[in-house]
């Protein structure tokens, strides 16, 4: 049996996505976009379709109100990306990547609806529909799962490059391909992707062996001062701005660190919740779980939102007090789901 790339997209999703893809084909500038402290979906994303759009002919403009994180930069050499907390855009179509709503960029778009046409293109189970155009996929491992469906199928180029941008997000956004209940279609894209010939080396050497002293030096300390909770069910740790200056690291070590998953790989642990303050005073939880605890239900009553395994909030209020709420909700939501699962 051949090889069926079309399968990646979802046939009860096809329409929507057409409709993005006509979009496309009628426009010459595009704007593309992703979240406030991107992750490596959300880089090797934005980074893939933009190369592909590019190759195309079309005229393309990037933003990330935070930049490129160092850490994925090999992906997106010699890119440069708008940083401005607004943008007057005049470009035919506006792309927001792996978004949950439309405030999650950061960045406020100025632009008449009749000219320019706003997309949204996520995976998120959080997510709002936003976009006058969305496609929703809540099945996909990964941003970059739908965007290289997107790219399979309205014909747009795909080679090694914009190959190497999209293996990054459906790496990390699958935990390699670990997450549970993933769906065929991440293992389809990935196949596809590999078919370029690109090769995959560089992207699992910076994830596997890439970390710096500083996210070791947080590692260490996170395995220091976790605490357990729901009869060690769930693990919690709290990291403050003076914690990080002792170790000499910033907030970007602390995902960098890889702390959040790792504190989900104990025995009998199956949710984790770490809460962390920036230089300006603004913290952020960073919820994990297995065995299909919904940490996502938490996230959004936070004012957040992510999937069901991996969620994300951040609130303007002391670390302490965010801490103190992020807590209790999980230990709620554990000793819920531990009874149902015990029923």
């Amino acid at each position: 049996m051949s090889m069926q790339y079309s399968d990646i997209i979802p046939t009860n999703l096809q329409q929507d996505l057409d409709r993005i893809i006509e979009r496309i084909k009628t426009s010459s500038s595009i704007l593309v976009a992703s979240h406030l402290r991107p992750d490596g979906d959300a880089i090797g994303s934005l980074s893939g379709l933009v190369k592909s759009l590019r190759k195309a002919g079309k005229k393309v403009d990037a933003a990330l109100l935070d930049g490129i994180p160092e850490r994925f930069a090999f992906v997106f050499p010699d890119q440069q990306v708008i940083q401005n907390v607004s943008i007057d855009s005049t470009h035919d179509m506006i792309i927001i990547l792996d978004s949950g709503d439309d405030t999650r960029t950061g960045i406020t778009y100025n632009r008449a609806p009749i000219k320019t046409t706003l997309v949204n293109i996520d995976h998120h189970a959080s997510n709002t529909n936003f976009g006058d155009l969305n496609y929703v996929d809540t099945g996909a491992s990964s941003t970059c799962e739908i965007i290289a469906g997107l790219i399979n199928r309205a014909g747009l180029p795909l080679d090694a490059d914009v190959a190497f941008s999209l293996l990054l997000g459906l790496i990390t956004d699958s935990r390699s391909f670990q997450n549970e209940g993933i769906r065929h279609t991440a293992h389809l894209s990935a196949a596809m992707l590999l078919k370029t010939g690109v090769d995959s080396t560089p992207i699992l050497n910076a994830l596997n062996g890439g970390r710096s002293e500083e996210d070791l030096r947080v590692q260490g300390f996170g395995l220091s001062h976790f605490k357990l909770e729901c009869n060690r069910a769930l693990a919690t740790l709290v990291i403050k701005q003076s914690d990080l200056q002792k170790l000499n690291a910033q907030i970007g070590n602390i995902f960098g660190s890889g702390i959040f998953n790792i504190l989900t790989s104990m025995k009998n642990t199956l949710a984790s919740v770490v809460i962390f303050e920036r230089e300006d005073g603004m913290a952020f939880c960073e919820f994990r779980s297995r065995g299909g605890i919904d940490v996502k239900e938490v996230a959004v009553a936070m004012g957040g939102g992510g999937h069901v395994p991996a969620s994300g909030c951040s609130r303007n209020a002391p670390v302490d007090e965010v801490a103190s709420e992020a807590i209790s909700r999980m230990i709620q939501q554990v000793s819920r789901s531990i009874e149902g699962l015990q029923m």
